[in-house]
């Protein structure tokens, strides 16, 4: 008989929460053992830090008027969030942090490498959501899938392996836990130099809505907003080159205030880790 309906029955026979209840209970299944959830075996660190909100992030998303396209990647390159390791150990598996890259090439010739199957692993890449210069949305990978944007990758040293170690494709990844979102390069970054001409406003103002709104869905604090460049750990990544984090956070403080968000609540650049910070706009 499960623990928890021994302890209800004990409770309507002696009195629920009664001291004679609990001592009846211990005398009588004195060896039942405790129940206590499996620790995960990797990825400590990359779990969720504040409570999702839906509610706000829908209500966010209709102030501020959020639009995707539908352009859906091909199935080969992209997966499942797994919910456990090749060991069969748990690992986190619901999206904690944000992942900014730049795409390199030009919005269509990303849109077609994307939609085309790539049956070697080696080839497979994606992102959830694309930003063209307009600051228009391509929607690529549901959240809830997994986006092939981030190959070998940690964030300080966490990281998830998903296959044994003496495969060529063992090192550690976020994909599992991660949300990846793009910008279309400008036409002078359509090559490997170190830096180009930026993003456009409308970019920036984009890309604020929609990690807040990722923030607010997921509940994804501000100090897990990073970049493709800050998590590679193959030294080959130094996407998004030019990125100025001053005027997305400009863009971003701009976004929370119409939604009704506080920017110094559990969701902005100062805060705090406590769990138990509220949205303004649900009090």
């Amino acid at each position: 008989m499960p623990r928890s309906l021994l302890w209800c029955l004990a409770g309507l026979l002696l009195g629920a929460g009664s001291v004679s209840g609990f001592w009846f209970f211990q005398q009588q299944f004195p060896d039942l053992p405790v129940e206590s959830p499996e620790p995960i075996a990797q990825g400590d660190g990359l779990q969720p830090l504040l409570s999702p909100n839906p509610h706000a992030a829908e209500r966010c998303a209709e102030l501020l008027g959020i639009r995707e396209r539908d352009t859906p990647a091909d199935p080969t390159n992209f997966g499942v969030r797994r919910p456990t390791d090749s060991s069969g150990g748990l690992v986190p598996d619901q999206p904690s942090l944000v992942v900014v890259h730049e795409t390199v090439l030009s919005l269509e010739d990303t849109l077609h490498f994307f939609q085309t199957p790539h049956p070697r692993d080696a080839d497979q890449a994606s992102y959830h959501l694309l930003l063209d210069r307009n600051g228009t949305a391509y929607r690529l990978v549901p959240d809830l899938n997994r986006a092939f944007g981030a190959g070998w990758s940690a964030w300080g040293d966490a990281t998830i392996r998903h296959h044994p170690a003496t495969t060529p494709l063992a090192g550690g990844s976020l994909n599992n836990v991660a949300l990846h979102i793009s910008l279309e390069s400008p036409e002078d970054g359509r090559g490997d130099d170190d830096a180009h001409g930026g993003y456009s406003k409308s970019q920036y103002l984009r890309l604020a809505e929609h990690v807040l709104i990722w923030q607010l869905r997921w509940g994804i604090p501000m100090r897990r907003i990073t970049t493709h460049e800050s998590v590679d750990r193959s030294h080959s990544r130094r996407d998004p080159r030019s990125f100025r984090w001053e005027r997305f956070d400009r863009a971003w403080d701009v976004a929370a205030k119409r939604c009704g968000i506080s920017i110094d609540g559990p969701y902005g650049i100062d805060a705090k880790p406590a769990m138990t910070a509220s949205v303004q706009q649900d009090r």
